[in-house]
């Protein structure tokens, strides 16, 4: 066989609504809450909303979820996140690195002082699934009184 060939068998394994599916099923989702984090525990995988607006005295915590990710040949997840929230001059507030998704969901604290400007803030993930290779990134705005 020639190169050609094998090439085009080998586009020909995979339809694009194949790649399309495997590509749809990551789905992240980013968003922020002032819910307590015992409260945050017990609710499990339960829908959380975002909370759009926030004081700088709050607890306020990054919920991290997708929905589905690729089992590995031992049968687990193997996803993580890059976190980096940003002022409301576009400069970087903060950024955790490599923030386990392997249960499909996280959390993580977003510190804020009073030095902090009143503003919009952005918070953007971005989340990969080393099992099939893919990522994708999500965010989310909120206000800071």
């Amino acid at each position: 066989m020639t190169y050609l060939a094998l090439v085009l068998s080998a586009l020909v394994a995979v339809s694009p609504s194949q790649l399309a599916r495997k590509r749809d099923t990551l789905k992240p989702e980013v968003l922020i809450t002032t819910l307590a984090p015992e409260v945050l525990a017990k609710s499990g995988g339960a829908s959380l909303e975002h909370d759009t607006e926030v004081d700088r005295s709050e607890t306020i915590t990054i919920v991290l979820s997708i929905a589905d990710c690729d089992k590995g040949e031992a049968g687990a997840c193997n996803a993580s996140a890059d976190v980096v929230a940003y002022n409301p001059d576009g400069s970087v507030h903060s950024e955790v690195k490599n923030v386990s998704l392997n249960a499909l969901r996280a959390t993580t604290p977003l510190k804020l002082s009073a030095a902090d400007v009143t503003g919009l803030y952005r918070v953007v993930a971005t989340v990969r699934d080393l099992n099939s290779r893919r990522f994708a990134t999500a965010e989310r705005i909120f206000g800071v009184n």
